[in-house]
């Protein structure tokens, strides 16, 4: 059936909390497009500038037999950098999985609105699950933020320790 003829067969009282639901599907299928593109982006490219630069920072101390007295924060920022963009991608696949289980909730909630009947223990699953995951991603997201940090942080004092 199309939208439209769902919508009549609700009741009149029952079409705002209906709209409501509806509206908050598409607003959590455009949260988890937006999830994918934006700060994630922005911790990966800094990671990876950050990968980038501890690579070319050896390769020229290589190159030019440079002695360096202690090079293990560079080399642990690399590390750290590598971990936090790790924690990012796995960060995206619990934010897809919350999405979904979102995405899952809402749908059976709008049937619920429909007047159809529902399974109340799978929609609870689907909530739980969605916070779960959403929890995780908010953490693995934080670990990643943290961690990009604490690499830029051990990459500048290494090239300060230079001088």
């Amino acid at each position: 059936m199309v939208e439209n003829e769902y919508i009549r067969e609700v009741k009149k009282k029952d079409k705002i909390k209906y709209t409501n639901w509806s509206d908050h599907l598409n607003n959590t299928r455009d949260r988890t497009n937006y999830a994918i593109r934006r700060m994630d982006l922005l911790i990966i490219s800094i990671c990876g500038a950050g990968i980038y630069i501890v690579f070319e920072t050896f390769r020229a101390i290589a190159g030019e037999d440079l002695e360096i007295l202690d090079s293990s924060f560079l080399k642990i920022s690399g590390i750290v950098f590598l971990i936090a963009i790790t924690s990012n991608f796995i960060s995206q696949l619990t934010g897809y999985y919350a999405n979904n289980e979102e995405e899952k909730y809402t749908l059976l909630e709008i049937c619920k609105i429909e007047g159809k009947k529902i399974d109340e223990c799978q929609q609870k699953t689907h909530d739980e699950s969605s916070k779960k995951f959403t929890k995780a991603t908010n953490i693995l997201n934080a670990i990643s933020m943290g961690l990009m940090f604490i690499g830029l942080f051990l990459l500048a004092y290494f090239n300060y320790s230079l001088f």
